[in-house]
């Protein structure tokens, strides 16, 4: 058989961004997906809900043998479902991953049946031209992976996200046995995680937390309320842990909490110890200083449990004075904002306040500097490419190769929709695919950037923008609602829809707690919710709505 002479390496997403991971692998005509991630939409992008990649190039690649997933944050699985609508391939991943993309898929009324879990023992699988093998990797999300991607060129390890954790819970670590075995017998190419290619050191490992959660926990004489992501199992793992030796009950709050711990335990890789766990309502009739709940909305997401508890509209939790909250997440970059409008609430509720910054109450899961060269020193691959990172990521990921010893010209800096050619001998950007961000509108479905541009004017059921006059203090309304639309209904049907539209928006101010009243983003989010129901069961479309506050 002759040998192809080309591996062409296309990211379409995650290369000069953080988010939206997305890679194709290909052997003339032959194509492998790994991971199909999304990223959530800035505050300047009006009625999206999600970003996924730019994927007409997947129309044209060739043949897609199928897709692997390294593991199930929305970043590498989240925009599966627009993949499988247009192309009916396999996909192999995880059972624990499995179990988030057939969620995701269900919603979506997509294709579970082609979710298929990896190979037991680490098998590999033959797709295509293509034998993947998995190496188990540490990380914020059980189940995660490595792949050793072996073609007839050579091995090319694609790192996905993954830490050096040397004493991981659970014994969910990263092999390095099998990496120093792979560096033995040949790498081709090593595309690594540059998240923190910044970072000085080492990052430390998952059980570094458990001294000053213990700590907090022990000490604290009233209620102890922890947000973490929902996804790091082993952080909920060791609370629960905490709780019994403090003779603390615990509870969940949050439906992504509860889905992700479901998942774990059905796997087995989670349990609480028999009575530990109560719902939060019951919970919250135990003495204070018997009671620890995990809550989500770290990021300070308005409609998220944590919000809601914070200005004290959450159904069956609420924080009361000198109640201990330990923030045990990270601030994503762009959420700061939201984050500080967070703990003002709870502030005034009379809450205590611990974060990351008071003490080692959250570890990142990604590898820093000293970890990123010791994957280099195990490997020593022929080529680098820096993946999964802003532009200042990746070349510092870059400058880390360069001084461990990998010459320049065997170091590709590139950028998603570049098309990257490796032949054996060169490794280099030959040409560039289409590639970008594409917005998905739940209601209309994908959103040109040109619409949303426009999309103050006009969207596909129209647009309402709802002028709403609120006192600077007390947040009541002070004038009618004012609503000015474009395309969507005719003049003579909006009299009536916008009447009661009116006082949907009175009800809601109403009821709003005077907190939320003078939170504008809370206030705004609560509006839209209430607002997109009701034209929805109205009218039976789903127009973009804009509430303005205007204060006095």
């Amino acid at each position: 058989m002759a040998r192809t002479s080309t591996l062409e390496i296309i990211p379409l997403g995650g290369l000069g961004e953080f988010g939206m991971n997305m890679m194709v692998y290909r052997i003339g005509r032959d194509c492998l997906l790994v991971d199909t991630g999304m990223m959530f939409p800035g505050a300047e992008h009006l009625g999206v809900d999600v970003v996924i990649p730019n994927m007409d190039f997947l129309s044209e690649c060739g043949t897609i043998h199928g897709i692997v997933l390294t593991h199930g944050h929305e970043d590498h699985i989240g925009a599966l479902p627009y993949v499988l609508a247009r192309h009916d391939v396999p996909v192999w991943c995880s059972r624990y991953t499995g179990h988030l993309v057939k969620a995701r898929l269900k919603e979506h009324s997509g294709n579970q049946a082609a979710i298929r879990s990896f190979p037991e023992e680490n098998e590999a699988l033959t797709i295509g031209p293509f034998t993947v093998e998995t190496v188990p990797v540490a990380h914020s999300i059980p189940q995660a992976c490595m792949l050793a991607i072996h073609t007839e060129l050579g091995t090319v390890v694609h790192t996905a996200d993954f830490k050096l954790d040397p004493s991981p819970p659970g014994g969910e670590g990263t092999d390095l046995r099998r990496l120093s075995e792979l560096g033995d017998r040949g790498v081709l190419a090593l595309l690594s995680d540059s998240t923190n290619a910044m970072v000085p050191g080492t990052t430390p490992g998952e059980l570094s937390v458990r001294p000053a959660l213990d700590s907090l926990i022990g000490q604290a004489d009233r209620r102890v309320l922890v947000a973490s992501f929902a996804s790091n199992i082993q952080r909920i793992r060791q609370l629960t842990e905490l709780a019994s030796r403090h003779g603390r009950k615990i509870a969940l709050v949050g439906s992504s909490l509860i889905s992700h711990t479901d998942i774990a335990r059905s796997l087995g890789l989670l349990s609480f110890p028999a009575g530990s766990r109560m719902m939060p309502a019951d919970l919250m009739n135990l003495p204070p200083e018997k009671a620890l709940l995990v809550v989500t909305g770290s990021q300070g997401e308005p409609m998220s449990a944590l919000s809601r508890i914070a200005v004290h509209n959450h159904k069956d939790v609420s924080i009361e004075e000198g109640d201990l909250l330990i923030h045990s997440a990270r601030v994503i970059p762009g959420n700061e904002k939201s984050i500080s409008r967070l703990f003002n609430h709870l502030l005034r509720r009379g809450a205590r306040l611990v974060t990351g910054r008071d003490a080692a109450v959250h570890v990142s899961g990604h590898p820093a500097q000293e970890e990123l060269k010791l994957i280099q020193q195990l490997l020593r691959p022929r080529f680098f490419i820096p993946i999964h990172g802003e532009y200042g990521q990746l070349s510092a990921h870059a400058a880390l190769a360069a001084e461990m010893g990998i010459p320049h010209e065997r170091i590709v800096l590139a950028e998603s929709g570049d098309l990257i050619a490796l032949d054996g001998t060169t490794c280099q950007v030959v040409d560039r695919v289409p590639a970008g961000q594409v917005f998905i509108d739940a209601a209309l479905g994908k959103v040109d950037l040109s619409v949303l541009k426009d999309r103050r004017k006009i969207a596909g059921d129209g647009i309402v923008v709802a002028v709403i006059s609120l006192d600077r203090d007390s947040g009541e309304v002070r004038k009618p609602t004012e609503f000015v639309s474009r395309g969507f209904l005719a003049e003579d049907e909006q009299d009536g829809i916008m009447d009661l539209a009116a006082a949907v928006v009175r009800d809601t101010i109403s009821e709003a707690t005077h907190e939320e009243r003078i939170d504008e983003a809370l206030l705004r989010a609560k509006l839209l919710s209430d607002l997109k129901r009701f034209f929805r069961k109205k009218t039976q479309r789903r127009p973009m709505i804009i509430p303005v506050l205007v204060e006095f």
